[in-house]
């Protein structure tokens, strides 16, 4: 059975538009994340791209959709890019790069005119793809989102575009877009065929990532349920008291130092021995952040896996002590006695003499000191 070419753009339009609604809709009932409006924006490029596809295919006059179609999937993959930028805490996104990339594509197919047709500008458009893809693909294997299952899958689904179009590319250039080696593995038909099964995979992982009621949530909660560690505060009450503090200490001169704490193994945990088991290394770590530190301590928990703490450097010795302190406190405190079970964590540290005491500041350089396995 032969499908034809506008039959294919049709389901292919109709899976991005399904995933792109249920993906947003997603966004909207869940918690409402950066990155996950980033996506979001990602998923309607896709659809506008699907539209000016077809309208392409229905109309001979309407030349200019194939240019808005190009620019429509360079910016969806530059948005994907820069989403997974921001669920890893990159301090920029990029986004302006995948919008002046997508306006660059649209040019290239106007500037051809008529007279370029349906694949006017397109090698500009495929080497758009091939590089966002490329970015995205890299970006998914780091930070949070290579300890999330989800991520490296979306990694993959990332990879497996940039290769197709590089080759696609290739072959283009090489043999010209008549070719039976072009048409009969990276035509129109092929891509859109391919395009349903990636954009699949990718919305569900998207869509697993995106944080339940109690997921990443910024406050002393879990997935199962109210988390609360004694001594620890929320997010945003953890904001509100350090730049008191600090604002206090800049007054009276006096140093202060901010940690960012990280679970490595989190995620292992829960796949391992499930949501309870990780709950309670949550609990363990948080309380031995409270019991470990200095006397004049501040303990937020910021989201799923991570602290962040403000406190007074050491009387004696360095700041870099109440690390030690702390890490080896967490190795040697079993989060399960009859497992022997133990959390794994890594830290970032920001001092006010090195970076000054403005909250916001001094929270970055510590997210960004924080390195953890494999990044």
């Amino acid at each position: 059975m032969h499908i034809d070419t506008l039959t294919l753009l049709i389901a292919a339009g109709a899976v991005v538009a399904v995933s792109g609604v249920s993906f947003i809709l997603n966004t909207v009932l869940r918690r409402n994340e950066r990155y996950g409006r980033i996506w979001s924006i990602a998923f309607i490029a896709g659809i506008l791209e699907t539209v000016a596809s077809l309208v392409w295919a229905t109309s001979d006059d309407a030349w200019w959709a194939s240019g808005v179609a190009n620019g429509a999937i360079v910016l969806s993959l530059g948005l994907m890019w820069a989403g997974c930028r921001s669920y890893n805490e990159r301090s920029r996104t990029y986004t302006w790069v995948a919008l002046l990339a997508s306006i660059l594509v649209i040019l290239a197919a106007v500037l051809e005119g008529p007279r370029g047709g349906y694949w006017a500008g397109i090698e500009v458009m495929f080497l758009g793809v091939v590089g966002f893809a490329a970015l995205a693909g890299r970006e998914a294997v780091s930070g949070a989102l290579r300890r999330s299952v989800n991520g490296r899958v979306l990694s993959i689904v990332f990879w497996l575009v940039a290769l197709y179009y590089l080759l696609r590319l290739l072959v283009f250039v090489t043999t010209g877009e008549y070719s039976e080696a072009f048409l009969s593995y990276f035509g129109t038909d092929t891509t859109a065929f391919i395009a349903i099964v990636l954009v699949i995979v990718a919305a569900i992982s998207m869509s697993v990532l995106q944080p339940t009621d109690g997921q990443r949530d910024r406050g002393t909660t879990k997935r199962t349920g109210s988390l609360s560690i004694p001594g620890v505060v929320s997010a945003e009450n953890f904001e509100q008291q350090a730049k008191d503090w600090l604002e206090r200490s800049r007054r009276d001169r006096e140093p202060l130092v901010m940690l960012e704490l990280s679970i490595d193994n989190l995620e292992h945990i829960n796949t391992a021995f499930g949501h309870e088991m990780s709950n309670d290394a949550i609990t363990t770590v948080g309380r031995i952040a409270c019991e470990y530190s200095p006397a004049a301590t501040i303990v937020g928990y910021i989201r799923l896996e991570r602290f962040i703490i403000l406190t007074t450097p050491p009387a004696f010795g360095s700041p870099a002590d109440i690390v030690g302190s702390l890490q080896t406190a967490i190795v040697e405190t079993a989060v399960d006695s009859q497992q022997g079970m133990r959390a794994l964590a890594s830290f970032g540290m920001a001092t006010t003499e090195e970076y000054g005491y403005s909250f916001h500041d001094l929270e970055r350089a510590a997210r960004a000191a924080l390195v953890t396995p494999g990044t």
